[in-house]
């Protein structure tokens, strides 16, 4: 068979399967064959959601599927063959089904007819109780008999509703999206931006999200400063796909240059490859100059707390030359070395002369040692030594006074006294200070103690309470600050400097050491030093290791070979002992 002979012959046997359907549809049979696949059609038609009318041209209803009448909630008796289209819409106004006053109904169905009848037309429609449905009014083939129309009816209220909450999430995110204060954007990888909200144009100096949409078209060339620091970006999120904060210097439409803090994102393609870039963004600048000024004064504080301590240390140094001889002179007239000063008066003098100048030389070493403690140039002088030695040294010193104004002072250490690892001038002056304290602030008939003890751990407790005057707990902190002294009606008439606690915490914690305070105004205060496990030492051990230092013979070999060392002394070496 020819192309053409092809084509006609199927052409004639789609007429002819169309005039099949339009008799079973119309009744009106146009051959005498079985209308079998017609019939099967119109039982599917009636299976189907979709409401579905064939009308003849006039148009006045010929067919209509079971769905028509349920979709409307119409009987049989008001859905009938011969009906006209005008009377059908009618009915629906009449029913309630479509919502539309009286005065409007008849104008709005000769409309939709005469629109209808003219050319094919889609419409939505929302019925009275809410239901939106789609009509769908098209022509019939030019082929079937006297012309005719077909009408189908959806329920689109699922569509209509859904459609709705998208807008409405829409329009909720698309507030958020504007009205949040930190910029929002979305880059391609290319630079160029697909979507950036107000607050973000605003940061760069753009009237509206779309003049910088417009404006910009390479964010990489327009906005970064440094092209360095954008690569930096983009090699950060190829490897993490992530960034938080990332801060970099980029130019505003006027020219000017902010910092921009950055946390972005990299979205990627099912293959891996980047989309575009989104996330949020701020302006820092404000932040970076307030941290930049911070950053400055913080360099000039410590500038001046260096040049602080160091004119502090000079002049403790030139202070104490001329104090020296004032100190040695007036002891040699006090005592009369070159013979009698001729006047008792003068020696009582001499003898002020040499106690100011030894109150002035402690406080001029004090403020020393301070100075060298807040440069960090304070050293110490490690070796093993008795603690209870080193306490009685510094008790010797305060007793005098204590015994002058009745005071009682007691000490208590656990047998063995243990041996410790560190300067043992500072911590005799650590001692000295906390004795020295607890007797001068203790009225008279009072009672100063001294109780050391270990821990399960192996940590050294030193603690030196008093039943004096007492600190207010708001002060405690403020009494271990450099020149600090609490002001109060107990503790007037006192002289100090206060230094004595502050240097005392510093000495401490340079042995890895801690200084706690406990007192009550009234009641008395408790000052206890912490020392670590590593800084003591087993007294048994400690003595069979001074026996073995002392005794120790390495005899030189029978062939010469290396040398010999006697009597080594160990005292000094710190060994990796366990605290027992």
């Amino acid at each position: 068979m020819s192309g053409g002979a092809e084509d006609d012959f199927l052409m004639a046997l789609g007429a002819r399967h169309r005039r099949e359907l339009f008799d079973s549809i119309t009744g009106i049979p146009t051959t005498s064959e079985a209308p079998s696949e017609a019939a099967l059609f119109l039982s599917a038609l009636d299976g189907i959601g979709e409401a579905l009318a064939v009308w003849d041209g006039t148009p006045r209803l010929l067919r209509f599927n079971r769905r028509l009448a349920d979709l409307f909630g119409l009987s049989a008796s008001d859905l009938k063959a011969g009906i006209s289209a005008k009377d059908f819409l009618f009915l629906l106004i009449d029913r309630g089904v479509v919502n539309l006053r009286a005065e409007e109904a008849e104008a709005w169905v000769e409309a939709y007819v005469d629109a209808s009848t003219r050319a094919d037309r889609k419409q939505e429609v929302r019925l009275a109780d809410g239901t939106w449905l789609s009509f769908d009014w098209r022509r019939l083939p030019a082929e079937i008999p006297g012309g005719g129309y077909v009408s189908v009816f959806s329920d689109i209220t699922a569509r209509k509703r859904a459609q709705l909450r998208l807008r409405q999430a829409e329009a909720k995110y698309r507030q958020i999206f504007d009205n949040v204060h930190e910029g929002i954007i979305q880059v391609t990888p290319e630079g160029r931006i697909l979507s950036v909200n107000k607050a973000g144009a605003a940061v760069f100096g753009y009237a509206s999200p779309e003049a910088m949409l417009r404006e910009v078209t390479n964010v990489g060339t327009q906005l970064y400063l440094q092209d360095s620091r954008r690569r930096e970006l983009a090699e950060h999120l190829d490897r993490h796909g992530f960034t938080r904060d990332f801060r970099s210097q980029m130019r505003r439409r006027d020219g000017s240059v902010i910092w921009v803090s950055k946390t972005l994102r990299r979205v990627a393609d099912d293959r891996g490859n980047t989309v575009m870039i989104e996330g949020m963004f701020r302006d820092v600048s404000t932040q970076r100059r307030a941290e930049e000024a911070l950053m400055q004064a913080k360099e000039q504080a410590e500038a001046a707390n260096r040049a602080k301590s160091d004119f502090l240390a000079n002049m403790s140094h030139e202070l104490r030359t001329p104090l020296n001889a004032i100190l040695g002179f007036s002891q040699i007239l006090s005592e009369g070395m070159l013979g009698p000063l001729g006047n008792s008066k003068y020696t009582e003098y001499c003898r002020d002369i040499l106690a100011s100048g030894r109150h002035l030389l402690a406080l001029i070493n004090d403020i020393l040692d301070m100075a060298k403690v807040e440069a960090g140039k304070m050293a110490l002088d490690e070796e093993w030594f008795d603690l209870e030695d080193s306490i009685d040294g510094a008790l010797l010193l305060v007793r005098e006074r204590a015994m002058q104004n009745g005071i009682t002072i007691a000490k208590a250490l656990p047998s063995p006294p243990p041996m410790v690892w560190g300067d043992t001038r500072r911590l005799r002056q650590v001692w000295i200070n906390l004795l020295t304290n607890a007797v001068k602030f203790t009225g008279r008939d009072g009672r100063v103690d001294v109780n050391v003890s270990v821990s399960e751990d192996g940590r050294i407790a030193i603690a030196v309470s008093d039943t004096g005057i007492g600190i207010a707990a708001t002060d405690i902190e403020r009494v271990l600050q450099p020149f600090n002294q609490v002001a109060n009606a107990l503790s007037r008439g006192h002289e100090g400097t206060g230094l004595g606690l502050a240097l005392t915490r510093s000495l401490v914690e340079l042995h890895g050491g801690r200084l706690a305070i406990d007192s009550e105004v009234g009641i008395g205060t408790t000052v206890t030093v912490s020392l670590p496990p590593d800084r003591r030492q087993n007294r048994l051990l400690g003595d069979a290791q001074d026996e073995l230092a002392h005794h120790l013979t390495l005899a030189e070999p029978a062939d010469g070979a290396g040398g010999a060392v006697e009597g080594m002394d160990f005292a000094h070496q710190r060994p990796a002992l366990a605290a027992d």
